[in-house]
């Protein structure tokens, strides 16, 4: 990947930023803690550390062990809150990417996503495990009303929660010029598929794009800490 960036930041009602990211040659990751003070934050570090150190120790990257890294980090997250009872009930989301030649791998849990954007579409790659999306797909509430729904906040998957984990992957064929946007729901749950469309369309500078996506978070109301990655490959 090309001129790949990341940023996180506090949103304006949080006390702590829970959200983590790490970016490092072909391969990155964020995620995104949830449980309380302190557990959040820990949750979503121990992740990408344990992500980047299982990754870092594997000669050829997979899907299936884009897969593994996301399974460890969930033994050791789960392992850690046996041993320390006040850290019971944290977790994290996790959404972890690889490029090898041609090919985009990625692994999710959580509702932290992962889009390609090529040709003017933007295309959601993976599934939120979210309450809401789980009434999107009965047709209870539509897309749009799953921004203001009061259970928007409610996992159905997260890492470190227990000792078995389902993870999501995928691998799908790229091509050069296509821009990969990781970010959890700081940017998806307040700005609009369209809106992040519409600034990707606006400009081929990440940097640019990235503060300009920064910038849509923070004019609706910044509920929530925000990560993005955004890089062209």
């Amino acid at each position: 990947m090309n001129n790949i960036i990341g940023l996180s930041k506090i949103g304006l009602v949080r006390q702590q930023n829970e959200d983590r990211f790490f970016i490092k040659g072909n391969i990155c990751a964020v995620t995104d803690g949830m449980g309380g003070y302190r557990g959040g934050e820990i949750a979503s570090t121990y992740a990408v550390d344990e992500i980047q150190d299982y990754l870092s120790s594997i000669s050829t990257i997979t899907e299936s062990e884009l897969v593994n890294a996301v399974l460890h980090a969930n033994t050791r997250i789960v392992n850690r809150v046996a041993h320390e009872e006040r850290l019971a009930g944290m977790g994290t989301t996790a959404v972890v990417v690889a490029v090898q030649d041609d090919i985009l791998l990625w692994s999710s849990v959580g509702d932290s996503r992962l889009y390609v954007y090529h040709k003017d579409i933007l295309e959601q790659i993976t599934t939120d495990h979210s309450m809401v999306q789980e009434l999107v797909e009965a047709g209870e509430i539509t897309k749009d009303e799953m921004k203001v729904h009061p259970q928007r906040n409610l996992l159905t998957r997260a890492v470190g929660v227990d000792e078995t984990l389902q993870v999501d992957s995928g691998r799908l064929p790229i091509a050069s010029g296509e821009r990969i946007l990781l970010c959890t729901d700081g940017l998806s749950g307040y700005v609009s598929d369209d809106v992040i469309k519409s600034i990707l369309e606006s400009t081929e500078d990440n940097e640019e794009a990235l503060q300009l996506l920064m910038d849509a978070v923070y004019e609706a109301g910044a509920g929530d800490n925000v990560t993005i990655i955004i890089g062209t490959l």
